[in-house]
């Protein structure tokens, strides 16, 4: 008994061992949507992802954790960077003015406004096929209080910074500033300064899809791990059947260390031999 409960805290210990440090945390508290954006994103790429929600309440709702195995780590974070996943939770009106100041000030509600509105922008411009991310910058119209016609100190600007895929034109300049323009009251196009920049192709990060293990194709960061567990088993294996077989042994030896005295004993039933008269 004592031997077999061995056995089983070995297997025990050695199945522990194999499941501790095998992922890692690459995204931490990010919401549903995100999560779900993230691991199919991963999971096309061929890198194993698992969705995993947070303890605890937050204020925004609930929280999730992207795990990957610990070889794909480095590989998965490059290639979220290159499709600019998970998107910045961008501030529209419905966020911005969800939440209303005590005394809200002039210059707080034009930042408010400001921010909202940009937001919105981006937004629109990030729901754009291959456009990865988008940020937009504004500056409105601003009057000089000391000037006596009361003329504004400088139009309305605007700087937009596009990150797109390599090989994908999504938007040309002009239709940049046009929407732009369109989306802010006093935007005159020639004064929205557009920056378009290229991101990382995503098939150059991810790499190989794929790794082969004897029959079976798998994803490269699993592989270690598989190749850790089989070892365990198959070392699991060797353990159990040196158990089996030592206990066999002693068995054999007990059985013909009770079966050679008993072979020695006299029979009681036997007639004893009668002596000459």
């Amino acid at each position: 008994m004592r031997r077999r409960g061995g056995a089983t805290a070995t297997a025990t210990l050695l199945l522990a061992l194999l499941g501790t440090g095998c992922s890692t945390n690459i995204l931490h508290g990010i919401d549903e949507r995100a999560a779900n954006d993230t691991t199919g994103a991963l999971e096309r790429a061929g890198i194993g992802a698992e969705k995993v929600a947070d303890d605890g309440p937050t204020a925004g709702g609930r929280s999730y954790t992207v795990r990957v195995a610990r070889g794909d780590g480095a590989r998965a974070v490059d290639l979220l960077r290159a499709l600019g996943l998970p998107r910045d939770r961008r501030r529209g009106f419905a966020e911005t003015y969800g939440q209303p100041s005590l005394i809200p000030t002039p210059s707080e509600e034009r930042a408010r406004y400001l921010d909202a509105t940009a937001g919105e922008i981006e937004r629109t411009l990030e729901t754009v096929d291959g456009v990865v991310s988008a940020r937009v910058h504004l500056v409105l119209e601003e009057s000089d209080p000391l000037a006596l016609d009361g003329k504004p100190a400088g139009g309305a600007r605007a700087a937009v910074l596009i990150k797109a895929r390599p090989g994908a034109a999504p938007l040309s300049e002009a239709d940049v500033r046009t929407l732009v323009a369109g989306s802010v009251a006093g935007l005159d196009p020639a004064a929205v300064g557009v920056v378009v920049t290229p991101a990382a192709a995503p098939d150059q990060v991810a790499g190989a899809s794929l790794a082969a293990l004897g029959p079976l194709r798998i994803t490269p960061g699993t592989r270690p791990v598989l190749v850790g567990a089989m070892v365990a088993a198959l070392a699991l294996l060797a353990l159990l059947a040196a158990l089996l077989l030592v206990t066999a042994r002693r068995l054999a030896s007990l059985e013909r260390s009770v079966v050679r005295p008993a072979a020695d004993l006299p029979d009681p039933l036997a007639a004893e031999p009668r002596s000459a008269p």
